[in-house]
């Protein structure tokens, strides 16, 4: 299978392709040096050398061979390493961020759950000049590295998957909210709701059955859902907390939470359709009760216990009224 070459701008070649196998097998192909000796430059060359050291700084070394005795050696490092989601490698640097001297390409990877059990591979260059771009389309990146993902995915997809294998976990620790269904519907409206969110992997034990455990990340925190029984009602001994920058935004998530079955309740907190609760509070509300003046913050308490959905500008006429009845 070929797909076209990307080009987001006039340094960077990528790929973007899924392929047919799941994401911890793909991941090992990846990590783990005899894996990768298999697949990772096209027939009839080969990788007869790899040596890994899964870090920032650590080393990513590889020997390839061609048919008629060519040989290439590249020598470089990792920057960035996210187990079983990221790879940031180069050759600008050896072991250890020693310059190498040379830079020919700083190449990622990425790896994202896909329908049905597969993975979306998000695999490119960068490189430090446009000529560099050029010369590498001329060695024959696009066919190359599309053989190279192909090699990858028949692998990935012969490898066996223990029971749980392919469940990588991204964070050691995480909320897990326990629902009767539903678990991957919600975790993409939670998602949906703000910044630097993302669907980290779907679980599925049987490959095409629905989901038992979505990890995801919500504002930066990791979070985890999992369907559970009928019988299984979440409450608000577990809650998620959103510290709001303003009104608006109070405003936009208030709605969406409350939409299709949501329930606004008292003092910014609320329940969502699937039953979970939020307490949406806006960034002045603590400012303003951890102000010097007790008696302006008590005025502050006595306003918020009237609200439902927190309402700002209330809040700081509460906090100024003894200034306007001077």
């Amino acid at each position: 299978m070929t797909v076209p070459v990307q080009k987001p701008d006039d340094l960077t070649l990528v790929i973007d392709r899924v392929l047919d196998a799941p994401r911890s097998a793909v991941w090992r192909c990846w990590s783990e040096p005899d894996l990768m000796m298999q697949w990772y430059c096209p027939k009839p060359w080969q990788v007869t050398a790899a040596e890994m050291d899964l870090y920032p700084g650590g080393r990513f070394n590889t020997v390839m061979e061609g048919p008629d005795g060519e040989r290439f050696d590249n020598v470089g490092s990792f920057l960035k390493v996210e187990p079983g989601r990221h790879l940031t490698f180069t050759d600008a640097y050896t072991e250890g961020f020693v310059p190498s001297g040379k830079h020919f390409m700083t190449g990622f990877l990425t790896l994202e759950e896909a329908e049905g059990g597969r993975t979306r591979m998000i695999w490119g260059a960068r490189h430090s000049s446009v000529e560099t771009v050029q010369q590498h389309l001329e060695m024959g990146f696009e066919a190359g590295w599309n053989a190279a993902a192909d090699q990858l995915e028949a692998l990935a997809a012969s490898l066996p998957v223990p029971i749980g294998a392919d469940l990588l976990f991204t964070s050691k620790a995480r909320t897990c909210l326990f629902l009767p269904e539903g678990a991957l519907e919600a975790a993409e409206f939670y998602i949906s709701l703000l910044p630097d969110s993302r669907i980290e992997q779907v679980y599925r034990p049987d490959p095409n059955g629905p989901p038992l455990v979505v990890e995801f990340t919500l504002g930066g925190t990791p979070y985890m859902t999992m369907n559970g029984c009928p019988a299984t009602t979440p409450s608000h001994a577990v809650s998620i907390s959103v510290l709001t920058e303003d009104q608006a935004e109070t405003d936009r998530l208030w709605a969406a939470l409350s939409a299709d079955g949501g329930e606004g309740g008292q003092c910014g907190w609320i329940v969502d359709r699937f039953g979970i609760h939020w307490q949406i509070v806006p960034k002045a509300l603590p400012r303003l009760m951890h102000a010097a003046d007790p008696e302006a913050a008590g005025r502050v308490m006595e306003a918020l216990m009237g609200m439902g959905k927190i309402d700002v500008a209330g809040l700081q006429v509460a906090f100024l009224g003894h200034r306007a009845a001077g």
